[in-house]
C-alpha cells in the first residue's frame, strides 16, 4: 500500500511530466518580408539554436517552428543579412530582413554566379503578371498585377536586373583592365571609368582587342581633356 509521501512523489512527478511534454509542444510562428520592399520572403532559413530543429518559410514568407520562451532563433537567406532573435514569449511575430550590400556589390563575384533568377525566384515568380505558353492564349493574373505584393516584387526585380547587367560590365571593365593599357591612377582613374563606362550592348559586340583599342581612344581622349574637366565635379568643388 502506497505511503501519503509517494503518492506525493508520484503526483509531483506526473505533474512535472505533463509540464515538459506542454513545454515540448509550444510552436512560434511568424512572417519574413524584405526591409525595404516589404515582399514576403521564400526559403529563408529558421534554426533553433537551442534545439537545432531548422525550417524554412513558405512562399507567403511564414513559418512555424517547435520553441520556447528565452530561445534564440537566426534567419538566414542568401544575398540577406543574417538575422537573429532571443524569444520574450511564444506569440506571432514578424521579422524584415536586410539586404547585404556586400554581397550585391562586390565585384569578385561573376555575373553567371550572381543569376538572380534561380536565387531570388519567389520574386521573380511574384512579378509575373502574365503567362505565356506555345499554341495558347495568354494568362493575365490583375491580383499579381495590381497588389501591391506584386508591384514591389516588379520593382525589387527591376533592381534585381540591373545588378546583374553592371556585373556583366564589371567584368571586363574595371580597375584592372583600365590600368593594364594606361597611367591613369587615384581621381583620374575613378572619373575616367565614369565618363566611358560602355553600356552592356556595347561591350558584348567587343572583343579583347577591341576592348584595349577602345580604352586607348578613350584615355587619349580624355588626356586631351582640360585639368580640371579629368576630376569629378564633386571633388572639385571640395
Amino acid at each position: 500500500m502506497l505511503t501519503l509521501a509517494m503518492r506525493l512523489m508520484t503526483l509531483l512527478l506526473f505533474f512535472q511530466f505533463s509540464l515538459v511534454l506542454q513545454v515540448s509542444a509550444q510552436v512560434v510562428t511568424g512572417k519574413v518580408a524584405d526591409r525595404d520592399s516589404r515582399l514576403m520572403l521564400e526559403n529563408v532559413e529558421v534554426n533553433n539554436v537551442n534545439t537545432t530543429e531548422n525550417v524554412k518559410t513558405n512562399a507567403k514568407g511564414e513559418f512555424s517552428i517547435r520553441a520556447t520562451a528565452n530561445q534564440t532563433l537566426i534567419f538566414n537567406q542568401v544575398g540577406y543579412l543574417s538575422d537573429t532573435v532571443f524569444l520574450i514569449n511564444i506569440k506571432p511575430f514578424g521579422r524584415y530582413m536586410v539586404l547585404n550590400n556586400k554581397f550585391l556589390n562586390t565585384v569578385e563575384i561573376t555575373a553567371e554566379a550572381f543569376k538572380p533568377e534561380f536565387q531570388y525566384a519567389n520574386v521573380y515568380r511574384k512579378a509575373k503578371a502574365i503567362q505565356l505558353f506555345k499554341n495558347k492564349p495568354f494568362i493575365f493574373y490583375p491580383s499579381k498585377y495590381f497588389s501591391r505584393e506584386g508591384k514591389f516584387a516588379r520593382r525589387f526585380k527591376r533592381k534585381l536586373e540591373r545588378e546583374k547587367t553592371e556585373r556583366q560590365i564589371d567584368q571586363r571593365f574595371n580597375e584592372k583592365a583600365v590600368v593594364a593599357v594606361t597611367p591613369l591612377n587615384e581621381a583620374e582613374l575613378d572619373y575616367f571609368m565614369v565618363l566611358y563606362r560602355p553600356n552592356v550592348k556595347k561591350l558584348e559586340k567587343m572583343d579583347d582587342d577591341d576592348m584595349k583599342f577602345y580604352l586607348m581612344a578613350a584615355y587619349k581622349e580624355f588626356k586631351a581633356l582640360p585639368p580640371e574637366k579629368r576630376v569629378s565635379p564633386s571633388l572639385m568643388s571640395n
